[in-house]
């Protein structure tokens, strides 16, 4: 999985929403959802439970989520560490 894979996850996992997270980060909704369900075939289970009213985490969605966010701070720990490094540089 990428790291847009991750953000996809976390953001409508946050909102509940696959419209508003489309909104959110500039994408389509089908390419939300493509990017979903691409996910939970390579997980082999759902992460998120769909109704009329939005999306809602799964027991396993709620496990996962905690690790997925691990990765993205880390990922932000290394953008910045990144950008200390260019600012001593320069």
């Amino acid at each position: 999985m990428t790291l847009l894979v991750y953000q996809v996850f976390k953001t409508v996992a946050d909102i509940g929403s696959f419209h508003k997270a489309a909104d959110l980060l500039g994408l389509t909704p089908s390419a939300i959802s493509h990017t979903i369900s691409s996910m939970e075939k390579e997980l082999g289970f759902s992460v998120f439970t769909r109704n009329k009213s939005g999306v809602t985490l799964t027991n396993y969605g709620e496990h996962l989520l905690p690790y997925v966010n691990a990765v993205l701070n880390s990922e932000e720990s290394l953008k910045q560490a990144v950008s200390d490094v260019n600012g001593l540089k320069q």
